[in-house]
């Protein structure tokens, strides 16, 4: 799986490169400077979610467009293992995404303090959730019909997340004054959750891969 992993990052490495890092951290400056105290849950719940999944959307085009699958199954791992290393790069892309939210919004705090600092880290770890929960669905859409099934449900997970922030923005923020309000609760049932669907996803992914490949 070691050898799985450093494909995937090399892969990434060379789809993206210092130009797409440089125009990424330009963005997120921009939009820090541009939505001020808004900035942060933004770039959270909307910026860091669609770019670990379009990290994970370029390896499926870069697999569908070598064959990997077909060469990848006669190699001396077993298909889980093929299946678990993607999804173990997604992780540790979702993780990284969580460092960069943590970071932004620690920024955020100091020049923009509208919330309390605990606010900020609330709205970290749930973008780390956001972009594990929609993984976890984008992921079997890959190996089920391919990275246009994968790109669809993105753009579907995408517009739902939208169309939730303007609800609750209409509504004067009652999903998030109800987060705050029952926040040990509500912490515990959406990671509990996160990590339930993860599970699943992940057994329905080799299961799909199985089957492609018997």
């Amino acid at each position: 799986m070691k050898g799985l992993l450093t494909k995937d990052f090399l892969t990434i490495r060379k789809k993206y490169g210092i130009p797409r890092v440089v125009m990424d951290i330009f963005i997120i400056i921009a939009l820090m400077f541009v939505l001020k105290g808004t900035g942060a849950i933004y770039i959270s719940f909307l910026l860091i979610p669609i770019e670990v999944m379009s990290m994970v959307m370029s390896l499926a085009t870069c697999d569908q467009q070598w064959k990997w699958g077909k060469y990848a199954v006669s190699l001396p791992v077993t298909k889980a293992q093929i299946v678990k290393s993607r999804y173990t790069f997604a992780v540790i892309a979702a993780c990284v995404g969580f460092l960069v939210s943590l970071a932004v919004n620690t920024v955020s705090y100091f020049c923009y303090p509208k919330y309390e600092y605990g606010f900020y880290l609330f709205v970290a770890a749930a973008s780390l959730a956001i972009t594990l929960l929609f993984l976890s669905f984008v992921l079997p859409s890959n190996y089920s019909l391919g990275e246009n099934a994968g790109f669809a449900v993105m753009i579907i997970l995408v517009v739902l997340l939208i169309v939730l922030g303007v609800w609750s923005n209409m509504t004067g923020n009652a999903i998030m004054r109800f987060v705050v309000d029952n926040f040990d609760m509500c912490l515990l049932i959406f990671f509990g959750a996160t990590v339930f669907i993860g599970i699943l996803s992940c057994t329905l992914s080799i299961w799909l891969f199985r089957r492609k490949y018997i």
